[in-house]
């Protein structure tokens, strides 16, 4: 490392690339329980497994660009807003909250788990990477 390697502008970040990751990964993964039984997106009871295994997709690639606060702040609630919120500025500012609540539960944590460990196979590519995002349906079915 030189000297002045710390005066080294970052890289931007590929936000859209990101954007692309991570909304074809979700509906990779709400495939499957949509053809398997449609009304299993539905239950109420099965919305935080949702959400949890999300956030943990978003973790994950907060990770692998190592992303800073700021910028894991902003993936996070263009996600959020586009795939839960419809959109909508103050319920996306609740679900940021949320996504913060359910990580500090066991269940949560589990969830969160379960959706980074699914994202870290699909973005290694190669022959099972098209079966990771099946780790929904597999939560889910639990």
């Amino acid at each position: 490392m030189g000297l002045f390697d710390f005066l080294k502008k970052k890289d931007a970040i590929p936000y859209a690339k990101i954007g692309e990751e991570l909304d074809i990964f979700t509906k990779e993964s709400l495939a499957m329980p949509k053809m398997n039984n449609p009304f299993l997106l539905e239950d109420k009871s099965k919305h935080p497994m949702i959400f949890g295994y999300f956030v943990g997709a978003m973790d994950y690639i907060a990770q692998a660009y190592q992303l800073n606060k700021r910028d894991k702040s902003e993936i996070y609630t263009q996600y959020l807003a586009r795939h839960f919120a419809d959109n909508d500025a103050e319920q996306t500012k609740e679900l940021l909250k949320y996504s913060t609540t359910i990580s500090q539960t066991d269940d949560g944590s589990h969830y969160i788990l379960v959706g980074g460990h699914a994202m870290k196979k699909w973005v290694a590519g190669g022959p099972m990477a098209k079966y990771a995002p099946m780790g929904l349906i597999r939560l889910l079915n639990d």
